[in-house]
């Protein structure tokens, strides 16, 4: 899965984008086709929020967290966007 990400106000980390795309690839156990995936990260007044959009299998899916360490938001992105398209797969299989 091809994830890009955007980083504001902040320096880029390639071990948080590593960490956020081992993270992330439990989504495709949810959904067949991803069509985009947007991570974007942006500290205002040193608290990292942050964002994912996901459309896949036709559904636009978006979380958002703030945390003071990128790596608990990203944790909590990855809680927030499984949650979603859990409920999604759930739904869609009992039709």
């Amino acid at each position: 899965m091809k994830i890009s990400y955007t980083w504001k106000h902040l320096d880029r980390s390639e071990a948080a984008e590593t960490y956020a795309n081992e993270k992330l690839e439990r989504i495709t156990k949810y959904v067949q086709k991803i069509v985009s995936c947007e991570v974007s990260f942006e500290s205002i007044h040193g608290v990292i929020h942050a964002n994912l959009n996901l459309n896949a299998d036709g559904i636009h899916f978006n979380a958002h967290n703030e945390e003071k360490d990128v790596y608990v938001c990203i944790d909590g992105l990855e809680n927030k966007i499984l949650s979603q398209v859990s409920k999604h797969h759930d739904k869609k299989s009992h039709h």
